[in-house]
C-alpha cells in the first residue's frame, strides 16, 4: 500500500474539437453516465437542472444508464420541470458511450466514496470531456487536478457542484482548455503504456534494493 495504482484506458492520439464541430450551437452539452444508484447520486443532476434553468443557462444534458432508482429519477425530473433540458438516453453500448463522449462538452460524476475507482473517469478524460467529479471518488485525487485538468465537488453538495458547473459556463474558453489538459493528463501520465513503464521501473528498483532512490512522485507507480 506504498505506491499509486489504477486502472488505465487506452488514449487515440486525436484532436478533441475533431469531435466536436458544433457549427452554431451555443448550448453547452454535459453528460453523465452510472448505473441509477443511490450511492451514484443521480438526484444531484435534476437538482443541478433546476438551478441551471432557474439561472438562464443554456444546457441540456444526457443520462446514460439504467438502475432501481431510474423510474424515481425520472419522477423527480417531471416533478422539478426540467424534462426540456434533461433527456434519458438509457442504456447504449460502450462504443457509443465513447462517441458520445466525444461529443459533449461537460461530464458530471457525482458518486460518493462507495465509487472505489471509477474507470468512466479515465474514460471521459481520455475522449477530452471538460470533467467535474466528487472528491470522494475513489480516482479523483490521482487523475484530477482542480483548476487544472477539471474541477472537482464536495461530495452530495449540490451548492458545491452548481458553483462549479456555473463557473464552468461563466468561464466557456476553459471547457476546451481543462478538455485538452484531460487528454494530456491520460495520454502522457496515466496511459496503459505509461504505467507499464512505471512498473518495470518499480520492480527493477524493488529487486535491486534501490527503493530509497525511486524518484517517482506522480501517476502510476508513483509514491503514495
Amino acid at each position: 500500500k506504498c505506491f499509486k495504482w489504477g486502472y488505465f484506458s487506452n488514449v487515440d492520439n486525436v484532436d478533441r474539437n475533431d469531435y466536436r464541430n458544433k457549427s452554431n450551437s451555443n448550448t453547452t452539452s454535459i453528460m453523465w453516465c452510472a448505473r441509477f444508484l443511490d450511492w451514484k447520486h443521480p438526484e444531484l443532476v435534476v437538482q443541478l437542472a433546476r438551478k441551471l434553468k432557474d439561472k438562464s443557462y443554456n444546457v441540456h444534458i444526457n443520462m446514460f444508464g439504467t438502475g432501481i432508482e431510474y423510474e424515481k429519477i425520472r419522477f423527480l425530473c417531471r416533478l422539478s420541470d426540467v424534462d426540456d433540458i434533461i433527456t434519458f438516453q438509457g442504456n447504449v453500448s460502450n462504443d457509443e458511450i465513447i462517441n458520445q463522449m466525444r461529443q459533449h462538452d461537460v461530464f458530471i460524476f457525482t458518486s460518493d466514496r462507495n465509487e472505489g475507482w471509477g474507470v468512466v473517469l479515465n474514460e471521459a478524460m481520455s475522449n477530452g470531456c471538460a470533467v467535474i467529479a466528487s472528491h470522494e471518488i475513489g480516482s479523483v485525487p490521482y487523475l484530477l487536478k482542480d483548476g487544472v485538468n477539471g474541477l472537482i465537488f464536495q461530495s452530495k453538495n449540490l451548492d458545491s457542484l452548481v458553483q462549479k458547473v456555473t463557473y464552468l459556463l461563466d468561464n466557456s474558453e476553459l471547457v476546451n482548455k481543462y478538455g485538452n489538459a484531460a487528454i494530456h493528463t491520460m495520454r502522457n501520465e496515466w496511459s496503459p503504456k505509461v504505467a507499464a513503464e512505471r512498473f518495470l521501473k518499480l520492480a527493477t528498483y524493488a529487486c535491486s534494493n534501490m527503493l530509497g532512490e525511486y524518484d517517482v512522485i506522480d501517476g502510476p507507480a508513483s509514491w503514495a
